[in-house]
């Protein structure tokens, strides 16, 4: 029993630290291809809760993320739990599970899957998003739907592109570059899609 904790301790930590890089990965390609070093403007904080914020955003990757803990980890544990047991033969084929689990290359092979589908995800989604955004930005293309109201009164209809604890990224109108602006003392309201609802 130790082992198997001791083994799900290791996946989950290893499996934070690689959407952590991946994460910062992601971020530095989507910002960067429109010009903003992100992590020139990200916390610490920022930084360490983006794994959890991904899995949050992208349904897709929360999916994709709790099959492969199933299928790497629950599984093999449920087999070895309950494989002697009348239920369990009556269920599933226990000589073929047995063989299955039995050999941990197919293990890892169904866990080098689920990280390399993660990895392909996140890294395509800030590349197409990132050009997407950029080429927007370059054709002036976007759509202005939010408003970003300042604290010295100044309403500004805005494109956000992104959004951290310390700043708001946005493109004004007639504009190709990015606006950054820090949120605390700076930006006195955010209301996103706020002109599609009037």
């Amino acid at each position: 029993m130790e082992t198997s904790q001791f083994r799900i301790q290791d996946l989950l930590s290893f499996g934070y630290l690689y959407l952590l890089l991946l994460g910062v990965i992601r971020d530095s390609m989507y910002f960067g291809l429109m010009g903003v070093n992100i992590i020139l403007y990200s916390s610490v904080t920022d930084i360490l809760f983006s794994p959890l914020a991904y899995l949050v955003d992208e349904p897709y990757l929360t999916l994709v993320f709790v099959l492969g803990i199933y299928f790497a980890v629950i599984q093999p544990q449920f087999h070895e739990k309950h494989k002697g047991k009348s239920w369990y033969k009556r269920i599933f084929d226990e000589e073929k599970r047995e063989e299955r689990f039995s050999e941990p290359s197919l293990i890892s092979a169904e866990l080098v899957f689920v990280t390399m589908l993660i990895t392909f995800m996140l890294l395509g989604t800030g590349l197409g998003r990132g050009l997407g955004m950029s080429k927007k930005m370059r054709d002036q293309e976007c759509k202005h739907n939010d408003r970003v109201e300042f604290v010295d009164g100044e309403t500004e209809e805005v494109a956000i592109i992104g959004q951290n604890s310390l700043y708001l990224f946005y493109v004004m109108k007639d504009q190709t570059q990015v606006s950054i602006s820090p949120i605390n003392g700076v930006v006195k309201r955010i209301q996103a899609n706020a002109i599609e609802l009037e």
